[in-house]
């Protein structure tokens, strides 16, 4: 999910773009006899926007994982860096907002990750509540 997230948020990718790999889509694999390929198992666009408003909203986490990376790194500029969002991937400033607190979230959770040596996800996110 975060990967696909970075994905979208940083390039040119459209929805539809970001949630294919190598132009194929991608499906869902539950190792039965029929390929799900033809049941229509596969990631809709749309999911991405649902992945990326919850990510956006999870203002809590970020907020707790950016105290935390202040606490290790005094003086850290993260809650001061541009995050640019390409204007073709928003049609109102609500969109883009939640766009770019995604984008932020996703910063933050690499510079945990690299600082603290653990993941946001799931384990720090579900003690700030999913919030």
């Amino acid at each position: 999910m975060l990967e696909r997230a970075q994905d979208f948020l940083g390039s040119k990718k459209s929805y539809r773009q970001a949630v294919q790999h190598k132009q194929k889509s991608l499906v869902y694999d539950d190792r039965q006899e029929n390929p799900l390929a033809h049941r229509g198992a596969a990631l809709a666009h749309s999911t991405l926007w649902h992945w990326l408003s919850w990510l956006g909203g999870l203002t809590r986490t970020l907020h707790s994982a950016t105290e935390l990376i202040s606490q290790e790194i005094p003086g850290h500029n993260l809650h001061r860096q541009m995050i640019p969002i390409d204007p073709r991937k928003h049609r109102s400033e609500t969109r883009a907002e939640t766009l770019e607190q995604a984008a932020r979230l996703l910063l933050v959770e690499a510079v945990f990750q690299e600082r603290m040596k653990k993941r946001i996800f799931p384990r720090f996110a579900t003690g700030c509540g999913w919030r």
